[in-house]
């Protein structure tokens, strides 16, 4: 298995947590909103995630990056695709798996919880070289 096979795995299973929190965030919203219309909370929103797993997805893109010695275009395309596959992406995952987590409670995330959100968001950030 090649290093771009590993990359596409990894962006899928993002992908399918990212579904999964949302799925999971739109039933309970349904839920509540058929018994009592309560209004959907704020910190279900997938894109309100906390800075610090971007920041992560971001360093390990470097450092990989840096590591490997790629030698890479330095066009819109490149560093778009760079931050929508190597940022964005696994900040998303790296917070849904918070939200799932949670199950969107306001409770404090265990350290395994946040240390398994921040290897995703890593893990991400350095599979996304690979598409350079």
């Amino acid at each position: 298995m090649t290093l771009e096979h590993v990359s596409a795995a990894v962006v899928a299973a993002e992908l399918v947590i990212m579904l999964l929190a949302r799925f999971g965030t739109e039933r309970r919203h349904w839920r509540h909103y058929k018994r009592d219309k309560a209004a959907p909370h704020q910190r279900d929103d997938i894109r309100l995630g906390p800075g610090l797993v971007y920041s992560v997805a971001a360093l390990a893109l470097v450092a990989i990056a840096v590591i490997s010695d790629i030698d890479f275009e330095w066009s819109l395309g490149t560093l778009s695709l760079l931050g929508v596959l190597g940022v964005l992406v696994p900040g998303y995952a790296a917070n849904s798996v918070m939200l799932l987590s949670t199950r969107g409670r306001s409770k404090p995330l265990k350290g395994r919880q946040e240390m398994l959100a921040y290897m995703l968001a890593a893990l991400g950030g350095a599979a996304a070289v690979a598409f350079i």
